[in-house]
């Protein structure tokens, strides 16, 4: 926070030398869509469990942690995000555009935030608040397949 970046709970992939984040709370399937990218979209995983974002040099940007979670994936890689998807599960493929408000509201959550400090709360919002406002966020409810998969670069590939 100290350089103006947020720690954000997403498996980071690179498609396209762009950055989409999988946030989702723990359990959701961040990782195995991250890896059904790698095997379908020849994404590279770049971290399993946690990014920092942040502006730089004009635009959003993602950097691999050196934490990864259950996945053991973390590299020391950055990338201009593209997009944040918040992953739920669900019976059928579904996708829809985020408003700012809900896209707020779905990824407050995921953001590392210490509550004690009320200037870091602050600061932590404020940050969110600008990237949402510049980054597209959507909502995949999807089954843990290549149809989720599709369906998604279909549509990232019209924003």
């Amino acid at each position: 926070l100290q350089h103006n970046r947020l720690m954000l709970h997403a498996s980071f992939i690179k498609y396209k030398e762009k950055a989409i984040l999988f946030s989702a709370p723990s359990g959701t399937g961040k990782s195995t869509q991250a890896e059904l990218w790698r095997r379908t979209m020849s994404a590279e995983i770049i971290n399993g469990d946690r990014a920092a974002v942040g502006f730089k040099d004009a635009e959003w940007t993602a950097w691999g942690m050196p934490y990864a979670g259950t996945s053991g994936i973390y590299r020391n890689e950055s990338a201009p995000i593209h997009a944040i998807v918040v992953l739920r599960q669900a019976k059928k493929n579904r996708i829809c555009r985020l408003s700012d408000i809900d896209a707020l509201r779905y990824l407050y959550p995921e953001v590392t935030i210490h509550q004690w400090d009320a200037k870091y709360v602050e600061k932590v919002t404020c940050l969110l608040t600008k990237l949402i406002s510049v980054v597209p966020v959507f909502l995949l409810e999807c089954l843990p397949d290549e149809s989720a998969v599709l369906m998604l670069q279909e549509k990232l590939s019209k924003s």
